[in-house]
């Protein structure tokens, strides 16, 4: 059973993403900042500044950060997470539309935690099995087909589900 703790937990995860989104950005825009300065050269700071109507010092102070920031080209782009996701749907075998918006039911009425993470794919299986007789034509085959795809397919499907793109799911018939 998930407990509000569990809630609050998730939570505090998005956030801290959020903050390492946001820190990420402001050392992206230091880096322009710092890099248009240097292309202009002696008194580069000033034209910048007054072309950003902000003051010199913030200028500086974008220089400073831009020098102790990591290095952006050692880390994965902000949006590999989304790019991958969206690979591994391509790769899915089609389904019928029936069976995305059964399991799309079925998700949404799940509570989606952390320990769907180690195996995604079978619990999504078991939600079909514990379904009543008769709601979902050919179970054997959904059920089938979410145990044989990998940790990172189901989670691309439950994600892509949880964003409401039941679109990007493959179709067929």
């Amino acid at each position: 059973m998930t407990t509000y703790f569990d809630h609050l937990a998730l939570a505090e995860q998005r956030i801290d993403h959020g903050t390492r989104e946001r820190s990420a950005g402001a050392d992206d825009r230091a880096r322009a900042i710092a890099d248009e300065v240097a292309r202009r050269g002696r008194g580069g700071a000033r034209v910048v500044a007054d072309e950003l109507g902000v003051s010199e010092k913030t200028i500086s102070q974008a220089v400073a950060r831009a020098r102790n920031a990591s290095d952006p080209h050692r880390t994965l782009p902000y949006d590999t997470l989304d790019r991958l996701l969206a690979a591994e749907l391509r790769d899915l075998a089609p389904l019928p539309a029936a069976h995305w918006q059964l399991l799309a039911w079925i998700v949404n009425s799940t509570v989606i935690d952390a320990t769907w993470i180690e195996e995604p794919g079978r619990l999504l299986s078991y939600e079909i099995e514990d379904l009543e007789e008769g709601q979902v034509s050919d179970v054997k085959a959904l059920t089938a087909a979410c145990k044989m795809w990998s940790r990172t397919q189901a989670l691309a499907v439950i994600d892509a589900i949880l964003r409401d793109d039941i679109a990007a799911l493959p179709t067929k018939g």
